[in-house]
């Protein structure tokens, strides 16, 4: 793929397949899915060189309803076992978890533990968390974002939500995806520089020892 063309799009190539790849968060009244719900999600296309392009998407709970929002979100594909819709975020894990169930409650999706095991062990993503936690010396506590980037801690969030910010929330949500994509690309050039260093051609199948 010639890299003038590349940069236009939002997708890595894998074998001839075009990887279409989105920012995707989250943000919530608390970490409990079976009490909270989600207060805001957001995504963005990514180019394959891990720079948005296009429009900052921010789906809002207080202008559709948590279930609509939900909906919206779903029909992206963040829950198909599939290549369809490549998140990259931070600790996308709790996320997708809290997402799964809160759309479980509103009964917009049925999962058995098999089709959870399939979708993680199916569903490609990229997680900044464990660059962050290399980042900060291998020591898990510590790792978060805002270690690293401009952003500030996310539990202002649910008392923004109580009192009606919703601007602030939106300026918020913007500044974090802003401080994952500036931490995202020094990390790629100084990973990709490292990766060059340390990266051995393989030997022929047959070759002599």
């Amino acid at each position: 793929m010639r890299k003038g063309l590349s940069s236009l799009r939002p997708f890595v190539e894998t074998d001839g397949v075009f990887l279409p790849l989105y920012y995707f968060d989250l943000e919530t009244t608390g970490d409990d899915p079976q009490q909270d719900r989600i207060v805001t999600a957001q995504y963005q296309t990514f180019t394959d060189d891990l720079v948005p392009m296009g429009t900052f998407q921010v789906i809002a709970e207080w202008e559709w309803g948590e279930k609509q929002l939900i909906q919206m979100v779903l029909e992206k594909g963040i829950l198909e076992p599939t290549w369809d819709f490549v998140p990259i975020g931070n600790r996308l894990r709790f996320d997708v978890t809290f997402l799964i169930e809160r759309a479980t409650k509103w009964k917009l999706v049925d999962w058995d533990m098999a089709k959870l095991k399939y979708y993680w062990f199916t569903k490609p993503y990229l997680d900044l968390a464990p660059i962050l936690v290399l980042l900060n010396r291998g020591a898990f506590e510590g790792s978060s974002l805002g270690r690293f980037a401009d952003k500030e801690s996310g539990a202002r969030v649910p008392k923004m939500y109580r009192e009606g910010r919703y601007a602030d929330i939106i300026e918020y949500v913007t500044r974090e995806r802003d401080a994952l994509v500036d931490v995202l690309k020094e990390s790629r050039e100084v990973l990709a520089a490292l990766g060059d260093r340390r990266r051995r051609t393989p030997e022929p199948v047959g070759a002599k020892p």
